[in-house]
């Protein structure tokens, strides 16, 4: 391992920084040498160390080094300032994101009264945004965990930090999203979410605090923009559905998934998708998911074959 890359200095210029300071002020055809690399590649890499001051060319043209102490302290001195200049430029940036968002809610009132407090996201810029919630919020994430609204530790490390340093996070799974995203549930849980099973959750949405809400605008179904609302009450009208659904919810361990045999009795007996989600508790697209399961269980290609297939095997041979 290469412990001078941070700062940019490349294996072969490492590696002549400690023939150096082992042996100094030899003919570049000696490190040549010893490295078994051409004389001119040994140069440059001595270049790479002459330009952060931690070897010197002699008068006769060969490379020489003062005590590592004073070099690398002196190089890590500057790199830690400016580093420090720059965290403090990215603060600034952060803080600043509310202003920019001010003027861009200012834009969207004089072009519709209607959609004042309202922030829309694309799907490709949610990420990002949910990160500079988590961050920029206080109080208990509550959280849908859906397909569509499916993110993991990997890809949200700040809420990830915020939730390993003791930041309340409560997870509201829907079974399906649940079951198919098993690992992600469990990666969750290790960061200390709190987590519940739900049925049906009607819709995606976040909320941070009571500070902002962010929600799929398409209520309930898989399309549609996101959109940021920090309105007090409509952010207390997202908490309040969120804490009821967490009563009504089972733990991780306690609840169980509605069978395939209960869906395939509610598909024989005639009912429409609509109504078997009703009827079972769940959302629309649990029960398309399921019947496709069903499908491939099956090795069928048409609903038509399934009701064939199930009528020939009846209710039995499907796993709940």
């Amino acid at each position: 391992m290469n412990p001078l890359a941070v700062l940019g200095i490349d294996d072969l210029a490492e590696q002549l920084y400690r023939q150096v300071l082992r042996d100094q002020a030899r003919p570049f055809g000696v490190y040549a040498s010893r490295l078994n690399t051409p004389v001119g590649d040994v140069e440059a890499a001595a270049e790479q160390l002459r330009a952060l001051r931690l070897v010197r060319i002699t008068e006769d043209g060969r490379p020489s080094a003062d005590h590592p102490r004073a070099g690398l302290e002196r190089v890590l001195s500057a790199e830690e300032a400016r580093h420090a200049e720059r965290r403090r430029d990215l603060a600034r940036l952060r803080d600043a994101i509310d202003g920019f968002a001010g003027d861009h809610r200012a834009g969207q009132e004089q072009a519709d009264p209607a959609e004042a407090g309202r922030e829309y996201v694309e799907i490709d810029g949610l990420g990002d945004v949910m990160e500079h919630l988590a961050a920029s919020t206080s109080g208990p994430i509550r959280f849908t965990h859906t397909d569509a609204l499916a993110v993991s530790a990997g890809e949200q490390p700040v809420l990830a930090r915020l939730v390993a340093d003791g930041r309340l996070l409560r997870g509201l799974h829907e079974f399906d999203a649940a079951s198919t995203r098993s690992l992600d549930v469990v990666e969750w849980a290790n960061l200390g979410e709190e987590q519940r099973l739900a049925t049906h959750i009607p819709n995606e949405f976040v909320c941070y605090g009571t500070d902002a809400v962010i929600a799929n605008t398409d209520w309930g179904g898989e399309g549609g923009r996101y959109v940021v609302l920090r309105d007090a009450v409509v952010v207390r009208a997202f908490v309040e559905l969120f804490d009821r659904m967490w009563a009504a919810a089972s733990g991780v361990d306690d609840g169980a998934e509605p069978t395939s045999e209960r869906l395939v009795e509610l598909m024989q007996a005639g009912l429409k998708d609509e109504a078997i989600a009703r009827a079972l508790g769940v959302s629309l697209r649990t029960v398309r998911r399921r019947v496709a399961a069903l499908m491939e269980e099956c090795g069928v290609e048409t609903r038509f074959q399934l009701a064939v297939k199930l009528t020939e095997r009846g209710l039995t041979g499907f796993e709940g």
